[in-house]
């Protein structure tokens, strides 16, 4: 991770490369953790990362992320309660 940011700050990564980069660090980063440690993870950052996400964010599109999440994590309740 250490050596990305380098790239970035150097200017060596191109600002449209960040989703793959990102995409693939998580990956890496959620392979290598057991479950309890990805529920204690998600369960401990996700409310700080949107404290951040949400802090400059109007009305309109908070409603829009609160949607998209919630139906993600409907979707992902779905799918668990057919296996």
């Amino acid at each position: 991770m250490s050596k990305m940011m380098e790239k970035v700050m150097s200017g060596m990564m191109k600002p449209e490369d960040m989703p793959k980069m990102m995409d693939s660090m998580m990956s890496h980063m959620f392979e290598s953790m057991s479950v309890e440690d990805r529920i204690e993870f998600v369960t401990t950052m996700m409310p700080k990362c949107l404290n951040i996400l949400l802090s400059e964010v109007d009305g309109e599109s908070r409603i829009r992320l609160a949607k998209g999440m919630l139906d993600n994590l409907a979707g992902v309740r779905q799918e668990s309660q057919h296996e």
